[in-house]
């Protein structure tokens, strides 16, 4: 069987699981936000969105290295083992880095660990929008316009998700109050306002894959 389509079989796989758990982490995040529901509840479906989350966390670190393996099977870019070795390596680090922070919330290695994974992953969407937007100015590296448009996008899901995690961050600070001291209107606010920031950096990251995955596919220029 000839390598590109396992490594797209992969590939779509990836995206599927990615995709699908992240709806589901979009949901249990909607009705958390619901302060109509018992602290109790709203508890359980956060524990649960962050349970789901780490699918999307697992797909988003190994496409990297599918991606190389499939563009080297198809001969798009010549990448050299020393990549594909590097983009394995990264793709480990994360997947390290999401349960180092997972087993250890709260204390500062988690926090430590957590933004070398954040600089990490805005510094390699920095390549990919570089590469992509000069690719798409000169013809090079990338002679593909289709291959460099789809790279920049990539590079931009980087930051997509960034931003995700950034904008989650101010919700467990007054959504944990209200478990200690109650409901309030300005707890609420806060929690209400760091969801429905989160779910639009979502919702970007939703519409750059599906971008990406339309580019791919269809090669529209």
């Amino acid at each position: 069987m000839q390598g590109y389509l396992i490594w797209g079989y992969v590939h779509i796989l990836l995206f599927v699981f990615w995709l699908g758990a992240d709806v589901g982490v979009f949901a249990a995040a909607l009705m958390a936000r619901n302060p109509k529901r018992s602290f109790e509840a709203r508890m359980a479906l956060i524990r649960l969105a962050v349970l789901v989350d780490f699918f999307p966390r697992l797909c988003f670190a190994l496409i990297l290295p599918a991606g190389l393996h499939l563009t080297k099977a198809l001969n798009l870019y010549p990448i050299s083992t020393q990549l594909l070795i590097v983009g394995w390596g990264l793709a480990l680090y994360w997947l390290l880095s999401v349960i180092v922070v997972a087993r250890n919330e709260g204390t500062k290695l988690a926090l430590n660990v957590g933004r070398l994974a954040m600089l990490s992953h805005g510094m390699v969407g920095l390549i990919f929008v570089v590469l992509g937007l000069n690719s798409l100015a000169t013809g090079a590296p990338l002679e593909e316009t289709w291959f460099a448009l789809k790279l920049l996008l990539y590079g931009l899901v980087f930051w997509a998700a960034i931003a995700i995690d950034l904008c989650f961050r101010p919700f467990f600070v007054p959504f944990m109050e209200i478990g200690q001291h109650g409901s309030s209107p300005e707890r609420e606010e806060a929690v209400a306002r760091a969801i429905n920031n989160t779910l639009l950096a979502v919702s970007t990251l939703y519409v750059l894959i599906a971008a990406i995955a339309f580019i791919g596919k269809v090669k529209p220029i």
